[in-house]
């Protein structure tokens, strides 16, 4: 019985190594070659540097699909929030102005995910300049989101604009837009599918088939906004929100800061954060580059 126990054992950990094997001999190496800022952007709009403001009031936030965002009524103050996610020209005003060096630039490197690898690497001289390394360039991407920023990066930069980062609970009011929480997912709405959004279309790490035109990130402005006229609440990148995550079946003092929107990376096979009440979770010291922010303000 033993026998038989540890020979099941060992041909399912040589099928899981087959499996990866083979997984990892298919993702499309081409993909290494796409530069940061590339893409289809015809069509993309400018779009205003301004805010949309929320009345306050009771809202149902939540996601009936996940288990540590239940349904439930919250009430929220009257809010401003960005239109859009803050871009690499006004991070770049940021530092001009101010000086401030990132936690990237002060560790040396950033958590990247390159196309045609199989998963993410802590690279050295990856930055928000440099999303992809030290020989890659924001030159083609100014109006692309900022990256590889952290939680106190983001933070620094709202209080200069005289802004905050959004709460939790203020970002998915708003990037709900009165769309119900318990309302059923379907594959017509799927970004991953139609190319509604920026995401990964395909298996990833295997292709990306990019019906949405863009491997990395998009100008913001690139896909329609939702009902509020808020810009990429799904996808292009997770944004930072003020909040710890918590969990409520864990006494544990919250070590991770919640994003929200999901990114670029984001595939049906892999993270699938395509809804509003999706939780992320991410260190506030780490910088990536999937990760960005938009701000909020109390009028």
């Amino acid at each position: 019985m033993k026998l038989a126990i540890a020979f099941a054992a060992a041909t399912a950990a040589l099928a899981a190594i087959a499996f990866w094997q083979e997984s990892r001999s298919a993702i499309d190496v081409s993909a290494r070659a796409v530069r940061w800022g590339s893409g289809d952007a015809r069509g993309s709009p400018v779009i205003a540097d301004d805010m949309v403001s929320l009345p306050g009031g009771a809202y149902i936030v939540g996601d009936a699909h996940e288990n540590d965002a239940p349904i439930r009524r919250v009430r929220v103050d009257r809010f401003l929030i960005d239109r859009h996610e803050v871009t690499n020209r006004q991070f770049a005003a940021f530092v001009a102005a101010t000086g401030h060096d990132t936690g990237a630039e002060r560790e040396g490197g950033a958590w990247v995910y390159r196309g045609g690898e199989a998963d993410w690497q802590w690279i050295r001289g990856a930055d928000w300049r440099h999303p992809l390394g030290p020989d890659s360039s924001i030159a083609h991407a100014m109006e692309h989101p900022v990256v590889a920023v952290t939680w106190q990066d983001a933070a620094v930069y709202a209080a200069w604009a005289g802004k905050r980062l959004p709460t939790e609970t203020e970002w998915e009011v708003a990037a709900r837009a009165g769309k119900p929480a318990n309302a059923a997912a379907s594959l017509a709405s799927n970004p991953a599918r139609n190319g509604s959004a920026n995401v990964w279309q395909g298996t990833w790490p295997r292709k990306n088939e990019m019906l949405d035109r863009f491997f990395y990130t998009a100008p913001v402005g690139s896909f329609s906004p939702n009902a509020l006229g808020l810009y990429d609440t799904i996808g292009n990148v997770w944004e930072w929100t003020s909040d710890w995550y918590r969990d409520e079946s864990s006494r544990e003092t919250p070590s991770l800061r919640v994003a929200k929107g999901g990114s670029w990376f984001c595939s049906s096979n892999h993270c699938s954060a395509f809804r509003p009440g999706f939780r992320g979770k991410s260190p506030p010291s780490h910088a990536f580059n999937n990760v960005g922010f938009r701000c909020a303000r109390t009028p």
